[in-house]
């Protein structure tokens, strides 16, 4: 142990010159930064002097772990007790980043406060505005066409909707032609005047979803906004686009220019169009002179009775022109309530006219076959619409706008204004021809009574509710649903309109019949619910 000691401190002072020059060389070309440099030179001293004195050496390391401890613990209290999570790591994390793009990967280790790190819930949530916050992706109608328990929502709202409208319109009917004050015993010229309303009723809803296209679009229905234009030729430029004289320019305008009901003007026609639509529209207008007549000259139990062959020819109709097939509990469902809704309109000491009863029989055809060419015409507009090569399911479009479909919007707007003026066009001459006109003039006294228009009007909105309807409804279901609708409302006028004063046999048959509805209600649903697990397969 004494002889080692010696060499070592002569082995020290040998190699004393080497290290000297080193340090000098050294201190020469960092002397700008000797600040940088001095923990590090302090470090090679001690260590140098630890080959003289060991325990000199102990001191020095333990003042080393005094001075970390301490600036471990200033950093610390600079930093929150939280512990911060690096985003910017390949690891995931429940909590997204709020910092810029544009900040370079250096600054991943600066101190960032706690709040900017949010959680992915909106902190909305809780505050009161969870219902508020529900309905924020793609608005109410994403949840309604998105959503399969929104669509079920949807499709019940449709169905009371259409079922109401077409109650509403029987009673203000029943009010104008049979039971009013002022009663009007002209059913042709008083259908005429009622499509006629309904048809400017349809032009002002038009114009009305074009002034509220942001409310709409923000709610999710960017899809109900009429066209606020017509479909551009190939060449860029809408019709109409030249300079004409201001009376030629105007009916222009009016014929073949903007807004209106389908983007081309008040009186759009399109004779390749007006084609297509013609079957539906003289459908339309003989489907509503007929029920009109029979309505106007018979009680409603005795209309109900002529009409009651709606349902049984609307399935037949469907399998033979849409080749649909339904199930047997849905044909069973669907005709024993047509029997129970038969039961229960059966009355004895009724007044009966012949007029009526053909009236009733011929327009129940006309009614089933309604829906199933309003269907088809619809289809062929979205398909003349379609570029080439494209294909619509049969599923709804989302609620989004990007997403939408901007030709079902245009051949349902369509599809109203050209079996409406078309309906118009066809009945003008018949009304002319009619004589009914020389009559009213002559023997109505009540043409200058505000309230006689006020029930016109009120008949001409339950028709717009109606006729605007229908076709969503038809597209939301079938055209078989679109028509059963009327028996559970058939069974439900019956009751409201003899006050409650039925026999026996009308009662047991109303019951029988709803439930008859329940039932036809639930296997449509599960047909529904068959068809939504097989698109989300077929994804």
């Amino acid at each position: 142990m004494n002889s080692s000691r010696p060499f070592t401190r002569s082995a020290n002072k040998v190699f004393r010159p080497a290290f000297d020059i080193l340090n000098n060389f050294s201190r020469a070309a960092s002397a700008p930064d000797t600040k940088r440099f001095d923990a590090r030179n302090h470090r090679r001293k001690t260590s140098q002097s630890s080959l003289d004195d060991t325990d000199h050496s102990d001191v020095e390391h333990y003042a080393q772990m005094d001075a970390l401890t301490s600036s471990r613990k200033s950093s610390s209290e600079l930093q929150p007790p939280v512990p911060l999570i690096d985003i910017g790591s390949r690891s995931s994390s429940p909590y997204p980043r709020s910092r810029s793009a544009a900040q370079s990967e250096d600054e991943d280790d600066d101190f960032e406060p706690a709040d900017s790190i949010r959680p992915l819930v909106s902190t909305d949530v809780g505050r009161g505005q969870m219902f508020r916050g529900a309905f924020r992706q793609g608005g109410l109608g994403g949840f309604f066409f998105a959503t399969w328990m929104g669509w079920q929502i949807y499709v019940g709202l449709l169905v009371l909707w259409v079922g109401g409208c077409g109650f509403g319109l029987l009673l203000m009917n029943r009010f104008i032609l049979l039971t009013g004050v002022y009663k009007f015993p002209y059913p042709l010229a008083g259908t005429y005047l009622q499509l006629l309303l309904t048809h400017i009723l349809i032009v002002g809803f038009a114009s009305l979803t074009r002034a509220l296209g942001g409310p709409l679009r923000r709610m999710g229905f960017g899809a109900a906004i009429a066209p606020a234009y017509p479909v551009a030729p190939p060449g860029g430029a809408f019709r109409g686009s030249n300079k004409q004289p201001s009376m030629l320019q105007f009916g222009r305008w009016l014929a073949n220019g903007t807004g209106g009901i389908a983007g081309g003007g008040i009186f759009e026609f399109d004779k390749q169009v007006a084609k297509q639509v013609f079957p539906l529209a003289a459908v339309f207008v003989v489907k509503v002179l007929l029920s009109n007549f029979s309505f106007a000259y018979a009680p409603l139990p005795v209309y109900q009775l002529a009409r009651i062959g709606v349902t049984p020819s609307a399935i037949i109709f469907s399998c033979i022109l849409l080749k649909d097939n339904y199930s047997g509990s849905t044909l069973s469902s669907a005709l024993i309530a047509t029997l129970n809704l038969l039961f229960a309109s059966l009355r004895s000491n009724q007044r009966v006219t012949w007029e009526s009863i053909v009236a009733g029989v011929f327009s129940s055809f006309f009614v089933a076959l309604y829906p199933i060419l309003l269907l088809r015409t619809y289809r062929t507009l979205v398909a003349s619409l379609l570029p080439q090569g494209e294909v619509l399911t049969g599923y709804p479009s989302t609620a989004d706008d990007q997403s939408s479909n901007r030709e079902e919007t245009r051949a349902y707007y369509r599809t109203l204004h050209y079996t409406s003026l078309l309906s118009l066009i066809i009945l003008t001459p018949i009304v002319l021809l009619s004589g009914d006109l020389s009559n009213i003039f002559r023997n109505i006294p009540f043409l200058d009574v505000p309230f006689f228009w006020f029930m016109i009007w009120c008949g001409a909105i339950g028709s717009f509710a109606v006729f605007s309807s229908i076709l969503l409804l038809v597209k939301a279901t079938s055209p078989l649903t679109a028509t059963f609708v009327g028996v559970p409302r058939g069974a439900f006028q019956l009751v409201m309109l003899s006050h409650f004063k039925m026999p026996a046999h009308s009662w047991v048959g109303v019951c029988l019949c709803w439930i008859s509805c329940l039932w036809f209600l639930g296997e449509r649903r599960r047909e529904g619910r068959g068809l939504e697990r097989l698109r989300l397969e077929g994804r």
